[in-house]
């Protein structure tokens, strides 16, 4: 089977498309998977580490930009749409598959136009613009939340968000130096970083038994390494990290934002968080995902607007002495995650194209 993945830009798109390959090829080794994404995406520096085929196509975006940035991504959008037919026509894919991000929209918008079967993917409560206008034409829409289908004037399936099987765990056995794995999406988040790094000043007592790994985006990594250094506290510190397995297979407790991927990746790994929204996210959405979690007991929240060095400090000490607590709120993930998802997007795709 010949499937056509598009989007990404920010792990939080990429990686649900990624799951999802990994299914296509775990149901059928045969399969051919193209990734088609942009230039100045994540996409560029991932997939070719993981042996994925990837190809790029000018696009851009609307929201947040001048008058002039909006006709350079109209411009961009419809050169994309042009080097998209060039694709489709030249792979011939049994299915296109969009997961969100600039390139999605040329690409989806294409597929439709020359009839191939077309599936997107809303990993968000509350979908985006291109989402929704894509959601129109589209074969199938699945999204990940029950309360998701609202937003859309058609059928939708609920399937949740696809990750990875290297993330998905069975079981959490804290022990050992109280790991802590900080990251805040892709990019890396600037108050995250700043807050670890005033809390270290109130972990003296705790320093010979307590680690870090942190991934802080490029902007951040020199004075943050230089905050554990001179804390003196052990940390593993990078701008990104490309085995994210690893990381939380070794995290007692994980420091984060919210976005809709990484929800679906901690309570896939059974990893307890601290979950800091991200505030300007579109419909305060990183909110309601932290806030859902905090109501099950699996996470705590700590809103940006209240967040510093002390409080998180406080929060890392309490769960230091009380491990317990920590696998309690482990066993609540396992009953929310569906470790299918991936599965039965892949079904339904196979499904669509009319493959066995």
């Amino acid at each position: 089977m010949r499937v056509l993945i598009a989007g990404g830009g920010t792990g939080g798109h990429l990686y649900p498309g990624i799951a999802v390959a990994e299914e296509f090829y775990k149901q059928d080794s045969k399969s051919e998977v193209l990734f088609v994404g942009t230039e100045k995406g994540i996409e560029t520096r991932i997939l070719p580490k993981q042996g994925y085929k990837l190809e790029t196509i000018p696009s851009g975006g609307f929201i947040n930009k001048d008058l002039f940035a909006k006709m350079i991504s109209g411009v961009k959008i419809v050169s994309g749409f042009i080097r998209s037919f060039s694709i489709l026509m030249r792979f011939k894919p049994d299915v296109v598959i969009g997961v969100g991000g600039y390139a999605s929209v040329p690409m989806m918008s294409a597929a439709v136009m020359l009839r191939f079967p077309t599936v997107i993917l809303e990993q968000n409560l509350f979908p985006g613009l291109a989402n929704k206008v894509l959601s129109r034409i589209v074969d199938r829409v699945i999204v990940a939340f029950e309360g998701s289908k609202k937003f859309f004037r058609r059928d939708v399936n609920v399937f949740g968000n696809p990750v990875r099987q290297v993330i998905i765990q069975n079981e959490y056995k804290p022990g050992g130096t109280f790991t802590v794995f900080v990251f805040g999406g892709s990019q890396g988040a600037n108050a995250i970083n700043r807050a670890v790094a005033e809390s270290l000043g109130h972990l003296k007592t705790e320093a010979g038994d307590i680690r870090f790994i942190h991934q802080t985006g490029e902007k951040d990594i020199s004075w943050v390494k230089e905050a554990y250094r001179k804390a003196g506290i052990d940390a593993e510190v990078s701008p990104y990290i490309y085995n994210i397995e690893e990381a939380y297979n070794k995290a007692d407790i994980v420091i984060s934002r919210a976005g809709a991927t990484t929800i679906a990746e901690i309570t896939a790994s059974r990893r307890p968080a601290i979950l800091i929204p991200f505030p300007f996210a579109a419909h305060d959405h990183q909110r309601s995902n932290a806030e859902y979690l905090a109501s099950l007991g699996i996470v705590e929240v700590i809103l940006e607007g209240d967040l510093n060095g002390e409080k998180l400090a406080g929060k890392l000490k309490y769960f230091f002495k009380n491990r317990a607590i920590l696998k309690k709120m482990s066993g609540k993930s396992a009953n929310i995650y569906n470790r299918n998802a991936a599965h039965d997007i892949v079904n339904m795709c196979r499904a669509l194209a009319g493959v066995k």
